[in-house]
C-alpha cells in the first residue's frame, strides 16, 4: 500500500524589515518551505532551515506564492523592473504588502499581469506583534481566483482578512481612507489633551471618558456613512447647525492657547461653509458636499 506523499507548501518573502521577519517566522513555524531575499544579507543570518537566495529573481522562482514587504512601492517597482527575466512572474501569485497608494498598486498590477502572473495588493492594519491573531486585520484586493487558491496561506497571517474585490487599488484606497480617519481623530485627541492641560483637567479622567463614549460615536459615524451612501440628508440624528456652533466654540477656545490653530480653524471653516452654502436644514453628513466641492 502506497502512502500519499505530503506536499510541503512553499512561500517566498522579499524584504526582511520588522514585518517581513515576523511573517517569515510565522511561515517557518507553520511548516512551510520558506525562501528569503533581502537587499542586505545581514538580516537573513538569524534564520535557519530556510532558503536564502542571492536575487529577488531566484526567490520568486522558488515558490508559487511570493510576498513582497519592503520600505515603499518605489522599492517594489525597482525590484520588479530590474528582474533579469520578468517572465519568472508567470503563474506566480505576487502579494504586495508594502504600504503605498492606489496608483502604485495599479502600476505593479500591470507589470505582474503582463507576465501572466496573479497580483494581490494588501495593506496590513496592525504592528508586527499583532500579526497572526484572530483580530489581525489585513486588507486585500486583486485576483480573486488566486486569493481563493491560496487562502490557507493567507490565513497564517491573521484571522480578519478583508478581501475588497478584484480592483487591486481597493486595499490601498481603503488603507488611506481609514488612516485619514485615524490621524484626524488622533490629532483631535491631542488637541483635547492640550485644552485639558490649560484648564487643569485630570488626563486620566479624559482618557477614561474618551474610552466610554467611543463606542456610541462609532455607531453614529457608521450611521452618517450610511446617510451619505443613501444620499438622503434629511435631518434624523444631528442637524448641521448644531455642529456649526460647536466647532466655532472649539476654534474660539484655542485662540486663548499658545498652540497651532490650523486644525481647529479648518474644522470650523468646513462647517461655516456648509452653513453659507445653504445646508443648514440637512444632516451633519451633508458636509461631504462641501468637501467634495459639490456646492
Amino acid at each position: 500500500m502506497r502512502t500519499a506523499k505530503k506536499t510541503i507548501k512553499k512561500v517566498s518573502l522579499i524584504g526582511l524589515g520588522q514585518m517581513g521577519r515576523k511573517m517569515a517566522r510565522m511561515y517557518i513555524d507553520a511548516g512551510y518551505e520558506v525562501t528569503l531575499w533581502n537587499r542586505t544579507l545581514e538580516k537573513t543570518r538569524e534564520f535557519e532551515d530556510v532558503n536564502i537566495t542571492e536575487s529577488a529573481q531566484d526567490a520568486i522562482a522558488r515558490s508559487p506564492f511570493v510576498i513582497i514587504c519592503v520600505y515603499d512601492n518605489s522599492a517594489t517597482l525597482d525590484i520588479l523592473n530590474n528582474l533579469a527575466d520578468q517572465g519568472v512572474l508567470e503563474g506566480k501569485t505576487i502579494v504586495n504588502l508594502t504600504t503605498g497608494g492606489p496608483d502604485e498598486a495599479l502600476e505593479i498590477e500591470k507589470i505582474v499581469s503582463a507576465q501572466k502572473g496573479n497580483y494581490i495588493n494588501g495593506a496590513i492594519q496592525v504592528a508586527p506583534d499583532q500579526m497572526g491573531k484572530e483580530s489581525t486585520t489585513i486588507l486585500l484586493s486583486g485576483n480573486k481566483k488566486a486569493y481563493d487558491e491560496h487562502r490557507s496561506t493567507f490565513d497564517i497571517l491573521g484571522g480578519n482578512l478583508k478581501f475588497l474585490g478584484e480592483k487591486a487599488a481597493a486595499s490601498s484606497a481603503m488603507d488611506l481612507a481609514t488612516l485619514t480617519w485615524l490621524y484626524g481623530s488622533y490629532i483631535g485627541l491631542i488637541y483635547g489633551v492640550s485644552l485639558g492641560q490649560k484648564y487643569g483637567l485630570d488626563l486620566e479622567d479624559y482618557s477614561r471618558i474618551i474610552g466610554e463614549i467611543t463606542p456610541g460615536f462609532t455607531e453614529f459615524f457608521q450611521y452618517e456613512i450610511d446617510v451619505i451612501n443613501r444620499g438622503d440628508y434629511s435631518i434624523t440624528q444631528s442637524p448641521l447647525p448644531i455642529s456649526i456652533a460647536a466647532t466655532q466654540r472649539i476654534a474660539d477656545s484655542f485662540k486663548e492657547l499658545n498652540v497651532l490653530r490650523e486644525f481647529p480653524e479648518a474644522i470650523k471653516n468646513i462647517l461655516e461653509q456648509a452653513g453659507e452654502k445653504g445646508l443648514g436644514n440637512e444632516e451633519l453628513a451633508a458636509i461631504i458636499k462641501v468637501i467634495n466641492k459639490q456646492v
